[in-house]
């Protein structure tokens, strides 16, 4: 390894070049250009604010804003890189949201669940690429759902007596494969793997 000092300022984020270039280098650029579906908005395509929000991530950011607030002077210093706004990777979100749907249980009660079968394709397909799963190879599937709480307008009670929502989601190792949102009341029996969601109808939320 080469050791060089340089005299410029160092960046505590300096770290977002390596995510930077290790998105683009194995192919979940172009990968998740396309399989999400070209956007129509003029000035970034959905690859590019997915390499946003990982570099967010994984530079200990929780937010959008964070991109602006703490690390575009580095994001921008890497050659030819210009930082998306907060507005545009915002936008992205609601492009690729779905609609709720109602899952009626044995009991005959109605919950709400969320099912993005795209950006779950999406999540197989990123493995795939990455080498984190080998296709016509089993896995054991591991199923499980996860309180998250929070006070938004459409939060359930929950079983530990806050509001939030009730995830499921599936793995195999400690890899995610599946995610699915449901309402913070829904029974972890209701539907789960997938079973009873045929023909369900789709309400908005």
């Amino acid at each position: 390894m080469k050791l060089q000092k340089v005299s410029q300022s160092v960046s505590s984020f300096a770290g977002i070049s390596f995510v930077h270039e290790e998105f683009n280098k194995c192919g979940l650029l172009q990968l998740t250009d396309e399989q999400p579906g070209k956007r129509n908005a003029w000035g970034y395509g959905h690859g590019k604010l997915f390499r946003t929000w990982f570099e967010i991530f994984f530079c200990g950011g929780e937010v959008a804003e964070d991109v602006h607030e703490h690390l575009r002077s580095t994001s921008e210093s890497i050659p030819g890189n210009r930082a998306a706004a907060p507005d545009p990777l915002l936008r992205e979100l609601k492009e690729l949201a779905t609609e709720n749907t109602i899952v009626t249980s044995s009991s005959g009660k109605d919950y709400l669940f969320n099912i993005n079968e795209k950006m779950n394709d999406l999540n197989i397909k990123s493995l795939l690429l990455t080498g984190q799963l080998e296709k016509g190879k089993k896995y054991d599937l591991d199923y499980d759902n996860q309180i998250v709480e929070h006070e938004k307008w459409d939060a359930g009670r929950t079983c530990k007596h806050t509001t939030g929502y009730f995830a499921g989601i599936g793995s195999t190792g400690n890899r995610i494969v599946y995610v699915e949102n449901r309402d913070g009341n829904a029974n972890v029996k209701t539907a789960q793997g997938g079973n009873a969601r045929e023909n369900i109808p789709p309400t908005a939320g």
